[in-house]
């Protein structure tokens, strides 16, 4: 409600009615919303992302080279992030608080732009017939795995439906990895191939696995009860 100025909850007996704007109007608020747009979720993702693994919050430039942002970019969100009510950063080295609440925040944000901002594309293999025949597959290095089959691979027990690949780099990696599978276009196909939202991972990768905290958005995003369990058994996510 702080963050937007107009907000309406409504239930039987009660209903509550938020109107108008703070001061600062649309300034503050896209100062506020910074860390959770279109172009602040990769800075925001590269900073959770390196925290977890490293246990500290990397410098501007390194979110900027891994997330792919401007600098400016990075500093709206790590300014958004110090100025919220409480912060979530503070001290000379911006120690991050409340991560847990944050990655929530991610999560929700990310979800809700995946299907626009980062589509996905499916494909079948003349190679890959079913999902376990890729739980051994080493891939190009600007492809890491999500979802189930990331899950699988991280020692989940599950059995992956299908395949999903977040891929960066340039067009040869996409063509690399379509020559390695024998990647045709497929509406129907068991292996979809989604645009990174890094420019370049945040922290080393787990067996080609994608950092822990897209893996645990990109297996919200399945709306599957199949790995409900799995998701709050290996990532603590309860919904």
């Amino acid at each position: 409600m702080d963050s937007s100025g107009n907000a309406s909850l409504r239930g039987e007996g009660l209903v509550i009615e938020i109107a108008g704007q703070r001061n600062g109007d649309s300034a503050q608020q896209a100062a506020t919303t910074a860390p959770f747009t279109r172009a602040g979720l990769p800075v925001t993702f590269s900073l959770l992302a390196a925290h977890e693994h490293f246990g500290s919050t990397p410098t501007q430039r390194a979110l900027a080279d891994s997330s792919g942002a401007s600098l400016g970019t990075v500093n709206r969100v790590i300014k958004a992030l110090r100025e919220r009510t409480p912060p979530v950063l503070e001290g000379k080295r911006n120690e991050l608080l409340r991560r847990s609440a944050l990655e929530h925040e991610w999560i929700s944000a990310y979800s809700a732009m995946q299907h626009t901002v980062w589509p996905e594309e499916r494909f079948t293999s003349d190679i890959w017939k079913k999902p376990s025949d890729l739980l051994d597959v080493s891939l190009p290095p600007a492809a890491l795995f999500g979802s189930e089959i990331a899950a699988a691979r991280l020692g989940a027990p599950i059995r992956p439906a299908s395949v999903l690949i977040h891929l960066g780099g340039n067009a040869s990696d996409r063509r690399e990895l379509i020559r390695q599978g024998r990647l045709r276009k497929d509406e129907r196909g068991m292996i979809r191939i989604r645009p990174a939202i890094w420019s370049h991972p945040p922290v080393p990768s787990l067996d080609q696995t994608s950092p822990r905290l897209l893996v645990r958005a990109d297996l919200l995003l399945e709306d599957d009860p199949r790995v409900d369990e799995i998701r709050t058994q290996f990532f603590g996510d309860d919904r």
